[in-house]
C-alpha cells in the first residue's frame, strides 16, 4: 500500500507532501480490482497495528482528514453545484475541461480528482465490517463538522425553496407555513439534540409533502427543467442532512455515508445523467400538453367525421397553393438564403391559414395522437387497441382529405393557368424533374421523407412546449386579466387574445417551426454538402398535380410514371406518419416510464391485429351520428 515510515518522516508543516502522499497511494489503490483492494487495505490496517507508533500513525491520518475542507465533502459531494439547470451543465462541463490543483489543501478537490466511479461506491459497501470499523474513526466527522454541515445543507435547502418561482407557486399565507421556513434552526437544534432526532424525521416528512404537493401541480400547470432540477435538489438536500444526522447515533451509517459520499463524487461528473434526470419530467409534461392536442385529432361520431374530413379538404386546397408559390420562389430567387426566407414564409403562412381556420394536416397529426395512445396505455381503463385504431382511422381520412384537396385543385389550377397564359405553369423540364423526384426507388425520396418526418416530430415538440409554458406562465388568466393589455385592447378583446393565447398559441407556435424547418434546414444543409430535401406528402401531391397536368398537357405524360410516382406519394405518406409517431411514441413511453418491455408488448399485439383485422385500422367503426 505505501511506505509508512515516509508517510510519518513528514514535518508538520509538510502538509503538501503529506496530500500528495495521500493521493498517490489512494490512486494506486484505485487502479487494482476490488478484491485486490481490500486485500491491500487489510494489510496497510495490520502494518498500522503492528507498528510500535500506531497510535501516532491513526492520530496522523485522522488529523489529515479532519481538515476543515472535510465539511466541502459532507455538504457538497454528488450534490449539484448550482441552483438553476443550465448552470449545473456549465459547471460540470467545465469540471472536466480546467485543471486543478490536487493537493492544495482542499479534501474536495483531491477526492473529486480521483474520477471516482460507481464500482468504488459498491467496492465500499462490500468491505468486510471489521475493515469499516477500524477506518470509521479516522473518517467519521467531528461533532462540530456534523453540526456546521447539517447547519449548511438546511440553510441552502431553505433558499432554494423559497426562491421567488418556489413563492409564486404558494399563496401568501404559506410561505412561513412551509416546512422549510424554519429547517435551518430545527436542524441545528437535532444536531445538538440527537434524542430530539424524531423532530427532524417529522419536519424532513413535512418538506417532503410539501415537494409532492409542488410537483402535482406540474400536473396541471406545466414545469420548467429549471423546476424540476431544483425538486430534485431539494429532495437531494433532505437526504444529505439525514445521512448527516444519522452519524451521530449508533449503527451501520459509516459505511451507507461513505458509500453515497463516493457514489456522490461518482454521478456529479455525468453531464448525461444531469440532463437524463432534470429533463425527464420536463418531457412528460411536455408530452401531457401534446397529448391533449391529440385528443381534438380523433373522430369518434359521424359529425366530428364530416367536419374533420371537410377540414381536411380545405388543408390540401391551401397546400395547393403553398407548392404554387414554392415554385415561383425557387424559380425567381437564386440566393440560397433568401431562397430559405421565401419557402419558410411560404409554409408559415400557409400552416398559420390552417391553424385559424381549425383544417387539419395529416403530416401535423402523429406527434399528437401517439402522446394521447401513451396517455391510454397509462391509463388501466382505457381500451389500448381501441385507441390507436381511432386514431389509424382518423389518419387514414384526413390523409385521402389532403390528397384530395391538394391534388384537384392543384390540376384546376394548372388548367386555369394554362386557358389564361397558353401553357401549363411548370416548363417540361421543371415538370419532368417534379414526377421524377417521387420515384420511390429510383430517387431518394424514402430517405428524404424520414428526414421530413423528424422535422415534424421536432416541431410538435415545439407545440408541446409552448402549451408547458403558457400553462405554467398562467399566460392566459395574464393576458385577461392585464389591465395594460385592457386599456390598450379593450376588455372584450383582450378576453379574446386570452382564448387565442389558451386555444391556438401552442399550435401556431408549432407550425411556425415547422414552416422553417421545411423551409430552412434543408438549404442549410446542403450549404454544408448534405443533399437532403423535403418529402412532405401534402406538399408532394400538390407538386405532383402541377407536374402530371402540365405533362398531360404538354403530351409527355407516361403511365407508368404517373403510376410509380402516384405510388411514391402515398410511401412518402407512410415514412412521414411512421416516423413522426414511432418518434413521438417512444419519447412518450420514456416520459411516462411506461418501460420497454410493456411498450414493445403492445407493439407486438399491433402487428397481430393489423394483420388478423386490418380493416379496423382504416374504417370508421363509431357509434351515433
Amino acid at each position: 500500500m505505501g511506505d509508512i515510515e515516509e508517510f510519518l518522516a513528514l514535518p508538520p508543516e509538510a502538509s503538501r507532501q503529506r496530500a500528495t502522499w495521500v493521493y498517490v497511494h489512494l490512486l494506486e489503490l484505485l487502479r487494482v480490482r476490488p478484491a485486490l483492494r481490500t486485500d491491500r487495505v487489510v494489510r496497510l490496517a495490520a502494518e498500522v497495528d503492528a507498528h510500535p507508533r500506531r497510535d501516532e500513525i491513526r492520530g496522523l491520518f485522522r488529523d489529515f482528514w479532519s481538515h476543515h475542507s472535510y465539511i466541502r465533502v459532507i455538504t457538497e459531494a454528488g450534490l449539484p453545484e448550482e441552483t438553476f439547470f443550465a448552470g449545473e451543465l456549465v459547471a460540470r462541463a467545465f469540471r472536466h475541461l480546467l485543471p486543478v490543483d490536487e493537493v492544495r489543501g482542499d479534501l474536495y478537490v483531491l477526492l473529486d480528482s480521483l474520477n471516482l466511479r460507481e464500482e468504488d461506491a459498491q467496492w465500499i459497501a462490500s468491505l468486510p465490517d471489521s475493515v469499516v470499523d477500524w477506518w470509521a474513526e479516522i473518517f467519521r466527522p467531528s461533532s462540530a463538522s456534523i453540526l456546521t454541515s447539517c447547519t449548511l445543507l438546511a440553510l441552502r435547502a431553505t433558499n432554494v425553496a423559497l426562491s421567488r418561482d418556489f413563492l409564486e407557486l404558494m399563496d401568501d399565507s404559506h410561505v412561513a407555513s412551509s416546512g422549510f421556513f424554519d429547517l435551518p434552526a430545527l436542524v441545528e437544534h437535532v444536531a445538538r439534540n440527537p434524542e430530539d432526532f424524531k423532530q427532524w424525521e417529522d419536519r424532513r416528512a413535512e418538506c417532503e409533502s410539501q415537494l409532492r404537493e409542488t410537483s402535482d401541480l406540474f400536473e396541471t400547470r406545466g414545469s420548467s427543467a429549471n423546476l424540476i432540477y431544483r425538486i430534485r435538489l431539494l429532495r437531494s438536500l433532505l437526504w444529505r442532512i439525514q445521512q448527516v444526522l444519522n452519524l451521530l447515533r449508533n449503527g451501520p451509517e459509516s459505511r451507507q455515508f461513505a458509500t453515497a459520499i463516493v457514489h456522490g463524487f461518482a454521478y456529479q461528473r455525468k453531464i448525461l445523467g444531469v440532463i437524463s434526470t432534470s429533463t425527464r419530467r420536463l418531457a412528460r409534461s411536455i408530452v401531457e400538453k401534446t397529448g391533449r392536442v391529440g385528443s381534438h385529432y380523433i373522430a369518434k361520431n359521424g359529425a366530428q367525421w364530416k367536419r374533420m374530413g371537410w377540414g381536411a379538404v380545405i388543408a390540401g386546397v391551401i397546400t395547393s397553393f403553398t407548392a404554387l408559390f414554392k415554385y415561383s420562389i425557387a424559380s425567381a430567387i437564386q440566393a440560397p438564403f433568401l431562397v430559405a426566407i421565401g419557402h419558410s414564409l411560404n409554409y408559415v403562412l400557409s400552416f398559420l391559414a390552417m391553424q385559424a381556420g381549425g383544417f387539419l394536416l395529416a403530416s401535423k397529426m402523429p406527434a399528437a395522437t401517439a402522446s394521447t395512445l401513451v396517455d391510454a396505455m397509462d391509463d388501466p381503463d382505457k381500451d389500448h387497441m381501441e385507441s390507436l385504431q381511432a386514431i389509424s382511422q382518423t389518419q387514414v381520412l384526413v390523409t385521402i382529405g389532403n390528397l384530395i384537396g391538394a391534388v384537384v385543385v392543384s390540376c384546376a389550377v394548372d388548367r386555369i393557368w394554362n386557358a389564361v397564359a397558353g401553357h401549363p405553369f411548370l416548363t417540361p423540364e421543371e415538370a419532368t424533374h417534379g414526377v421524377h423526384m417521387l420515384f420511390p426507388l429510383r430517387s431518394l425520396t424514402i430517405p428524404f421523407a424520414i428526414f421530413t418526418g423528424i422535422l415534424l416530430w421536432l416541431s410538435s415538440l415545439a407545440t408541446g412546449w409552448v402549451a408547458n409554458y403558457v400553462a405554467i406562465t398562467r399566460m392566459q388568466a395574464s393576458v385577461a386579466n392585464s389591465l395594460r393589455i385592457q386599456r390598450f385592447l379593450g376588455e372584450e378583446r383582450a378576453a379574446k387574445l386570452a382564448h387565442w393565447v389558451e386555444h391556438h398559441a401552442a399550435g401556431s407556435a408549432g407550425y411556425i417551426v415547422l414552416g422553417v424547418l421545411l423551409g430552412s434546414v434543408p438549404i442549410a444543409l446542403n450549404l454544408f454538402g448534405i443533399p437532403l430535401e423535403v418529402r412532405h406528402v401534402t406538399l408532394g401531391a400538390a407538386s405532383l398535380g402541377y407536374a402530371l397536368d402540365a405533362q398531360r398537357l404538354q403530351n409527355t405524360l407516361s403511365g407508368r410514371d404517373a403510376i410509380e410516382s402516384s405510388v411514391g406519394v402515398l410511401l412518402v405518406g407512410v415514412l412521414n406518419i411512421t416516423t413522426s409517431f414511432v418518434l413521438s411514441f417512444f419519447l412518450a413511453t420514456r416520459a411516462r416510464d411506461i418501460g420497454r418491455t410493456k411498450a414493445r408488448r403492445f407493439l407486438m399485439q399491433v402487428g397481430r391485429k393489423v394483420r388478423t383485422h386490418p380493416l379496423k385500422f382504416l374504417l370508421p367503426t363509431f357509434e351515433g351520428q
